[in-house]
């Protein structure tokens, strides 16, 4: 990947955890059903987007579940990632990382 790909990415990526972090705790302590059903929904899809985007971009899944990871380390962090809970505690993480890695990218 490009160090525009990363920056992409990067931004695409902050822009959904943005959007996660204002549902999720209105999908948790929601006044009624509606607004908890609603808010879960926009949690989904940001989630998914999430993703989607991840997917694109391999070289992005390794640095998220660890380049020298096996193949079953990976698949469990794949699957807390994508869990809500763990979403709220693993995108910060990653994002730090996809910083570092673009900040380590030599302008070409």
């Amino acid at each position: 990947m490009t160090k525009e790909d990363w920056e992409k990415l990067y931004g695409i990526l902050e822009n959904t955890y943005s959007n996660f972090r204002e549902n999720y705790p209105k999908m948790k302590n929601g006044k009624n059903k509606k607004i908890r059903e609603r808010a879960s929904y926009n949690v989904d899809n940001e989630i998914n987007l999430a993703i989607r985007w991840i997917e694109n971009y391999p070289e992005s899944f390794d640095l998220m579940t660890g380049e020298n990871a096996s193949g079953f380390d990976k698949a469990i962090v794949w699957d807390e990632f994508i869990r809500p809970n763990w979403f709220s505690v693993d995108m910060p993480r990653f994002l730090e990382r996809m910083r570092s890695k673009i900040e380590s990218i030599e302008e070409k």
